[in-house]
């Protein structure tokens, strides 16, 4: 792809971002929603902030618990990482965090790009169960609306088919993959790679590391709930306990995806819309939901474009000075003198 063209769509990406936020901020009702942002209480938004970093912090325990068979790096290291990936997710569109994690942690670590993403998977499974916890408690203890449950039960029935295919190619036993060969096509490639990343996530997938990261993935999810329900409160936004459960299964139903960045414009039609449902006033709505987007993601995406430099020149600095000598063979005929060896 020649410049002039990753120029173009560079530029492109630009005007249709900057579009999009037009026509968003053009269908914001302001008055309402920065009076009800503007009476909130700076006390209780500090203390959902400080709830929000502890869900950040259940979310790197998860992955550290899954990386640390591997040899993989400190937890403050992973922490870091971790509040990488949330920065990454609230600037671009996709699950750019999840790649960004994985390209991230194997050019520091020098593990595999395979082991890395099965560590990531892993970590996005455990989520998802997580998800199903509480919408299971949700279920239980609060009549939840006909569309959601549908959607979690959909949702949980997927997870159960692909459990049963992972089941039933784990009895049926791994194929091993012809010789590579220099020309071998991109498709081969492709499927050897996803080989190695489900025999690192059978390896590394054990019943004590699953049952932590059940543990910490909910830790996650209720501080996530905690966090919700106390922006509501600063801004005497009476959803409660209840109303907070259900915009937060809804608003992470697809948490895999996200179609915006930072999930701006959906993020505040979903919770407004779940308020509606409750009988609250869809324009108080979309000021809690502006709420707790300033709350949540701005400080994190400060606090992670921040932390990004010193985090790749303290990191590889130290890979450098700690990695060991690789022995380059030629084979030419051997030469008179010793062999070099060059660092990592």
């Amino acid at each position: 792809m020649s410049r002039a063209l990753v120029r173009r769509l560079r530029w492109a990406a630009i005007v249709i971002l900057t579009l999009g936020a037009l026509a968003y901020a053009r269908r914001i009702p302001w008055a309402p929603a920065l009076v009800t942002m503007r009476h909130a209480s700076p006390a209780l938004l500090a203390l959902a902030l400080c709830f929000h970093f502890l869900a950040l912090s259940g979310k790197a325990g998860i992955w550290w618990t899954f990386l640390t068979p591997l040899g993989g790096p400190r937890l403050t290291t992973v922490a870091r990482g971790t509040l990488m990936g949330a920065t990454l997710n609230s600037l671009f569109v996709g699950s750019s965090g999840e790649a960004g994690r994985v390209v991230l942690m194997s050019r520091l670590t020098g593990l595999p790009s395979a082991s890395i993403l099965a560590t990531v998977v892993l970590e996005r499974a455990v989520d998802l169960c997580g998800f199903l916890t509480m919408l299971a408690c949700a279920a239980l203890l609060y009549p939840i609306p006909a569309t959601l449950a549908s959607i979690g039960v959909g949702v949980l029935g997927v997870a159960s088919a692909l459990a049963l295919v992972h089941r039933c190619r784990r009895r049926a036993g791994s194929v091993a993959p012809s010789g590579a060969t220099a020309s071998q096509s991109l498709a081969l490639r492709a499927r050897r790679y996803v080989q190695l990343v489900g025999h690192s996530t059978r390896g590394i997938a054990t019943p004590r590391r699953l049952s932590i990261g059940i543990a910490l993935t909910l830790v996650d999810w209720c501080s996530e709930l905690v966090s919700y329900s106390l922006v509501a409160h600063a801004a005497h936004f009476p959803i409660g306990v209840r109303g907070s459960l259900l915009a937060l299964l809804a608003v992470n139903v697809g948490f895999l995806v996200r179609v915006t960045p930072g999930n701006v414009g959906v993020f505040e039609l979903v919770y407004a819309s779940v308020a509606h449902s409750l009988g609250f006033p869809t324009d108080v709505a979309i000021g809690v939901a502006l709420l707790l987007h300033l709350v949540q993601d701005v400080p994190t995406a400060v606090l992670g474009l921040t932390l990004g430099t010193c985090f790749f020149a303290s990191e590889r600095s130290s890979a450098h000075a700690t990695s060991p000598l690789i022995t380059i063979t030629s084979t030419a005929p051997p030469r008179s003198g010793p062999t070099r060896g060059v660092p990592i």
